[in-house]
Parts: structure tokens; C-alpha cells; sequence
């Protein structure tokens, strides 16, 4: 007999960047800075799950960690519990409203948030079951999407069924996102 306790347990899930990811990190950190992302898109809010990868991606890839560091540009910089990966806890049928109510709950608090571009860093899982994907975003991937939460619960259609294979561009105009979010 195994307690689901032991499900929620953060070490299983936080973890440090592989070697291949520091490769993935700085790559498209370079790419990032020589397109002046930050300033060119505006950024003023840098959020980051505060499990060490995101961290870790945040700090390569936007040059942004709450509490240590951030971008002349860039005004805050705040980590956010709500947007950790999908917990062990939480892939489990009778608690996948829990992650569903945390979804809620990040988009209420973003909505909530004074800045208009906000730069989020955080999990594949996540950002699949926020936009309603059948498809994981690759590790550092870069995509920009419009957020309005007063569209929220709107009606739409129902979610494609094509996966993304490995190393497959997406056509993202083909995909239907929840009526909040827009532009993927």
C-alpha cells in the first residue's frame, strides 16, 4: 500500500539542466539577445516556475532569475508556484482537476498582472493542457500568444487530434487555442 503522498514529492520532478539542455539554453539565448527580444517584444515581466530548470532557462535565455538577477529593460522578475510542471500527483485522474483549478488560477493571476508583455518560463505539460495542445512545445522553444482573460470560458471548438512527432515543425495557425489566449 502506497500513500499518494509520496506522489507529490518535489524531487521527483526537480531536477538541474541536462548537458544537452545547457547546449539548448545558450543556443537560443544567443539567438534571443541577437534579435534584442526583450526590448523588441517590449518585455517588462519575466514569470518562472520555481523548479531549478526553469530557473536555470530563464536566467540563459532572458538573462532574468527572481531574486538574483534581471535586464535593464526588463522591470520585474517574479517566480510563481503556479507554474510548475504537472506534478506526479496531478497526472492522476482524480486529481487532474487540481491542475486544471491551478491553470485557472495562473490565468487569473496573469490577468491580474499591471505589464501588457510578459515573458513566461515554464514546463511543456503545463503550457500543453493551458493551450489546449496535442502537442508538447520542444525544450526552448519560443512562442508568442495574445492572453485576454475576459474571453475565458467563451465558447470553442473542440481540440484537434494530430500529434506532434519529434522534430516536426508546426503549423500553428491550424491550431484552435482556448478563447483566451490567441495568435499561437
Amino acid at each position: 500500500y502506497a500513500s499518494t503522498e509520496l506522489l507529490n514529492v518535489m524531487a521527483q520532478v526537480d531536477s538541474n539542466v541536462s548537458e544537452i539542455g545547457v547546449k539548448q539554453i545558450a543556443d537560443m539565448g544567443e539567438k534571443l539577445r541577437d534579435a534584442d527580444f526583450l526590448k523588441t517584444k517590449d518585455v517588462k515581466l519575466v514569470a518562472h516556475s520555481p523548479l531549478l530548470r526553469a530557473q536555470e532557462t530563464s536566467q540563459g535565455m532572458l538573462g532574468c532569475r527572481a531574486n538574483m538577477s534581471k535586464v535593464d529593460t526588463v522591470e520585474r522578475v517574479v517566480e510563481t508556484e503556479l507554474l510548475i510542471e504537472k506534478t506526479p500527483q496531478e497526472w492522476m485522474p482524480m486529481y487532474s482537476s487540481s491542475f486544471k483549478q491551478r491553470i485557472a488560477s495562473f490565468e487569473d493571476w496573469l490577468g491580474e498582472q499591471p505589464e501588457t508583455s510578459i515573458a513566461l518560463v515554464g514546463h511543456s505539460q503545463f503550457f500543453k493542457a493551458m493551450l489546449g495542445l496535442n502537442f508538447k512545445f520542444g525544450n526552448c522553444d519560443v512562442w508568442e500568444v495574445q492572453f485576454d482573460l475576459s474571453k475565458r470560458g467563451a465558447h470553442q471548438a473542440p481540440p484537434q487530434t494530430d500529434e506532434k512527432k519529434e522534430g516536426e515543425i508546426v503549423d500553428a495557425a491550424a491550431w484552435i487555442l482556448p478563447p483566451q489566449w490567441q495568435s499561437l
